[in-house]
C-alpha cells in the first residue's frame, strides 16, 4: 500500500513537473506580463518552496488516500443513502469538494493564523506558472482537512478526488501562467471556471481585490456568495503591498516567515 502510493504520488509530482515546464516554456515568448526581474532566481525560490511542499504534504496525502477508501468501502455520507447515477455522483461530489475548498479559500483570507501561511502563496510579486505550488505545506493541510471533511459528510470518494484532481491540476497552471491568452477566450472560460484572467485579479492588490474570486476551480460559487470582482488586466499589481521588499522573497522566509512574530 505505502509502495503504491508513494509511486503514484512520485507520478503526479512528476506531472506537475511537466506542466510547469511547458508553461514556463510558453510564457517565455507568448507572455502576459513583459518584465520578469531576475527569473532564474524566482524560479528557483518558488521551486524550493514546492520541494518543501512535497516533502511535509505526502505523509498527509498519505493519510487521506486511506481516508477516501475507507469512506468507499464503508459507504458513508449522505450521497451513499440514495440510489444515484455513479457519473452523477460523481459531478455532485466534484461540485461539493469544490464547494467546500471556496469556504476553506474565504476563511484562509479572514483567519489571521491560516493567513499566515496563506499569504506566502500571494506574495509572489512576479506571478507565473511556477507560483502555481509556491504553498507553504500547512497552508494544504488545511484545505485537505476541509476536503476530508466534506468527503465525510457527503460521501464521495476515491474516484471523485482523482477526476477533481485531474481537472483541477491544469487549471490551476493556467490560473497563474504568466501566458497571454485571447480576450474573448478568458471572457468565455470565467463564467464556469476560475480561469487566468479571474484568478489574476485575486492575486492582485489593494486589499479588497485580494479578498475577492475565491473560486477553486468553478468560479460560479463567488457570484453565488457575493465575492467576485471584475477588474480590468491593465491596472492588477501581483502580490501583496506589504511583503513587496526583497527580504520577503527569499526561500527561507517563504520557509519561516508564518511562523514569525508580525
Amino acid at each position: 500500500m505505502i509502495g503504491e502510493f508513494l509511486f503514484e504520488e512520485f507520478n503526479n509530482n512528476l506531472k506537475i513537473f511537466g506542466y510547469i515546464s511547458i508553461f514556463f516554456f510558453l510564457e517565455t515568448f507568448w507572455p502576459y506580463l513583459v518584465k520578469v526581474e531576475n527569473r532564474q532566481r524566482h524560479t528557483a525560490r518558488n521551486i524550493g518552496i514546492f520541494l518543501f511542499y512535497i516533502l511535509v504534504t505526502t505523509p498527509v496525502n498519505y493519510a487521506a488516500a486511506a481516508w477516501y477508501n475507507f469512506i468507499d468501502a464503508q459507504q458513508w455520507g449522505i450521497l451513499n443513502l440514495f440510489t444515484i447515477n455513479p457519473t452523477v455522483k460523481i459531478i455532485l461530489g466534484i461540485m461539493l469538494m469544490d464547494c467546500g475548498d471556496y469556504f476553506y479559500h474565504r476563511l484562509s483570507h479572514t483567519s489571521k493564523l491560516i493567513w499566515r501561511f496563506h499569504k506566502i502563496h500571494h506574495s509572489d510579486s512576479e506571478m507565473d506558472s511556477t507560483t502555481a505550488y509556491r504553498f507553504h505545506p500547512f497552508d494544504n493541510i488545511g484545505v485537505v482537512i476541509t476536503e476530508l471533511t466534506t468527503a465525510s459528510i457527503f460521501g464521495y470518494g476515491v474516484d471523485t478526488v482523482l477526476i477533481y484532481f485531474a481537472i483541477y491540476t491544469p487549471v490551476l497552471m493556467l490560473q497563474h501562467t504568466n501566458l497571454k491568452f485571447p480576450d474573448w477566450l478568458e471572457k468565455i472560460s470565467d463564467y464556469v471556471f476560475a480561469g487566468p484572467n479571474f484568478h489574476r485579479i485575486h492575486h492582485s492588490y489593494p486589499q479588497y481585490l485580494t479578498d475577492s474570486n475565491y473560486g477553486a476551480l468553478l468560479s460560479f460559487w463567488d457570484r453565488l456568495f457575493g465575492t467576485y470582482q471584475h477588474h480590468f488586466k491593465e491596472r492588477v499589481q501581483f502580490g501583496l503591498e506589504d511583503t513587496n521588499d526583497n527580504k520577503y522573497q527569499t526561500l527561507w522566509y517563504l520557509i519561516s516567515g508564518p511562523f514569525r512574530k508580525h
